[in-house]
């Protein structure tokens, strides 16, 4: 499938998205998960002409489709080659505050479907899973030079069922025959964890899931920018983030309860709309937390 045809991806709660950030007020705003531009482009459509629209994305191949998407709204938005944990580093330098700062932390389906990375468990393509090549470490190296342990760990952090059994049994696997695809990864959780106790593509989404986020430091990033967020938010300022699993959503929910410089707007999360998930199914799991800079 070529590249130019994955261009569209349809952004999950956006009408929510603009109505709790207040974007028709502001003039500051920050998506820091700019993806191919759904969020961003609706944003800079709702805003003030003089707003301006700083967008973070650290894919490649992601960020070339979504500067030809925002094209129309040049000179209103400033497109940062780098991970949403720079969003306090940037702002501080341009001497600004956000009115609203956004982070939807699913994958896009350009990811998904495009980019030929190895995150998905439905076509058999290299190991790699990295959202930046920047990054070293792939999926491939885990999963054939970690040690039984490490392997374990990163697979508790991720919540998979029998963690260290299925460790050891990648360890004995791979000593026969390196894994080096995403179907060698699948066969090998299919002949662990037969009988199946849950859903196959359940618990193939979680073991592909546990690894992604060792690679990328998804978790460990998330969590240091609930703690710089909310420094350059301006008094009033909101932050919205889009979870998509229980990790992240734990991680929001906890910060928004207990940071004394944010007032919780959502006690419980925002999520999509029967509607919405039956035009786009990918949304379903979705949450949407939403804060407050106080003043």
């Amino acid at each position: 499938m070529e590249k130019r045809e994955l261009i569209h991806h349809e952004p999950v709660l956006l009408e929510e998205v603009l109505k709790w950030l207040k974007i028709e007020e502001g003039k500051i705003f920050v998506d820091g998960t700019l993806g191919l531009g759904g969020h961003s482009s609706a944003i800079l459509k709702r805003a003030k002409e003089d707003a301006l629209l700083y967008a973070f994305e650290w894919n490649e191949d992601t960020l070339k489709l979504a500067e030809e998407n925002l094209r129309p709204f040049q000179g209103r938005v400033k497109i940062i080659p780098k991970n949403f944990v720079y969003i306090k580093e940037v702002l501080e330098k341009e001497g600004v505050l956000a009115d609203a700062i956004l982070l939807d932390l699913g994958l896009s389906s350009f990811l998904i479907e495009g980019s030929g990375r190895g995150f998905t468990f439905q076509k058999d393509e290299p190991l790699d899973m990295r959202m930046s090549l920047e990054l070293e470490l792939t999926a491939r190296d885990i999963l054939n030079r970690f040690s039984e342990r490490e392997i374990a760990e990163i697979l508790e952090r991720g919540e998979v069922p029998r963690a260290t059994a299925f460790a050891r049994f990648i360890v004995q696997k791979r000593r026969i025959k390196p894994l080096e695809t995403t179907f060698d990864l699948v066969s090998v959780v299919k002949e662990f964890y037969r009988p199946l106790k849950r859903k196959e593509k359940d618990l193939l989404a979680i073991v592909f899931q546990s690894i992604r986020m060792e690679i990328n430091r998804e978790l460990e990033n998330l969590e240091k920018a609930l703690k710089d967020l909310p420094e350059v938010l301006r008094p009033g300022g909101r932050l919205g983030i889009i979870s998509f699993h229980s990790l992240e959503d734990r991680l929001v929910k906890r910060a928004f309860k207990n940071d004394d410089r944010l007032l919780n707007l959502t006690k419980k999360p925002v999520t999509p709309s029967p509607e919405e998930v039956k035009r786009n199914p990918r949304a379903r799991s979705a949450k949407l937390r939403v804060a407050e800079r106080r003043c």
